[in-house]
C-alpha cells in the first residue's frame, strides 16, 4: 500500500479486498499475524484486519468515503457483468510468502495475478480515476498481497522470520504457488471502504461492497 505517509503512519482513503465473514482462511491468516506482532514487539505496527489492497493512492484526492462506496458498487456491478458472476465472490491463489523490504510491505503473502482479480482492480481503478482524477500521471503497478506483518525491518530481516516460518511449517511451496496453513486459496467475499489515516491500528471501516 502506497499513500501519503510517513513510517508507519498513512493517510487517505483505501479500497479493501476483504475475505468473507468467518472465513477459515482469514481466521488462519489473523492468527499467524498475531504471532509475528509477538515475536516483533515493540516496533511493529498493532492490529490490522486481514485484507489485499485493491486500490490506494488516494490521500492526494478530494474524495469522500460514501462517494468512494458508489464507484466501488459500480466497479464490481461492471466486473460482475463482464466476468459473468454474481454472488461468487472472488478466489485468488497464494503465491508466495514474501517481503519488499518496506514498512507496509514487511511481510506479506503474495497473491496470483489471476486474469479475474486483475480485471477487477482495472475497471476499480478506471471508475475511480474517472470520478475523482489523480493528481500523478502514472500510478504504481498493482501488486496483490496479504499482508502480515508491517513493521521497520530491512529485506534480510524479514526473510530470516519468513525463513523460521516456513521451517516451522506455517507454509510450503507447492508447484505452482504455497500451502499457507493448508490453504492454497484466499476467498474475498467483499470490496471494503477503508479510512487509512493514521497508524494501522487507527484505521477505520466506512462501507462494504459484497462481490
Amino acid at each position: 500500500m502506497t499513500d501519503i505517509c510517513t513510517e508507519g503512519i498513512f493517510s487517505g482513503l483505501a479500497l479493501w479486498l476483504v475475505p468473507s465473514a468467518h472465513s477459515a482462511f482469514g481466521e488462519v491468516v489473523r492468527g499467524e499475524m498475531g504471532r509475528l506482532r509477538a515475536a516483533n514487539a515493540g516496533g511493529c505496527s498493532g492490529e490490522f484486519g486481514v485484507h489485499a489492497t485493491l486500490l490506494a493512492g488516494l490521500g492526494d484526492r478530494s474524495v469522500s468515503g460514501e462517494a468512494l462506496r458508489d464507484v466501488a458498487r459500480e466497479a464490481v456491478r461492471m466486473w460482475r457483468a463482464q466476468q459473468h458472476r454474481e454472488g461468487e465472490g472472488l478466489t485468488v491463489a497464494l503465491q508466495d510468502v514474501t517481503t519488499r523490504g518496506t514498512y507496509f510491505q514487511c511481510i506479506l503473502i503474495a497473491l496470483a495475478h489471476s486474469p479475474t482479480l486483475l480485471a477487477l482492480h482495472h475497471t476499480t481503478r478506471h471508475l475511480v480515476d474517472l470520478h475523482f482524477p489523480p493528481t500523478a500521471a502514472k500510478a504504481e503497478a498493482f501488486f496483490p498481497h496479504i499482508s502480515l506483518l508491517y513493521a521497520p525491518l530491512d529485506a534480510a530481516a524479514a526473510q530470516t522470520q519468513i525463513d523460521k516460518m516456513q521451517q516451522q511449517g506455517v507454509f510450503e511451496k507447492t508447484h505452482d504457488g504455497i500451502s499457507f496453513h493448508g490453504f492454497t486459496e484466499a476467498q474475498f467475499g467483499s470490496v471494503d471502504v477503508y479510512d487509512c489515516t493514521g497508524r494501522p491500528e487507527q484505521w477505520v471501516k466506512l462501507h462494504s461492497v459484497p462481490l
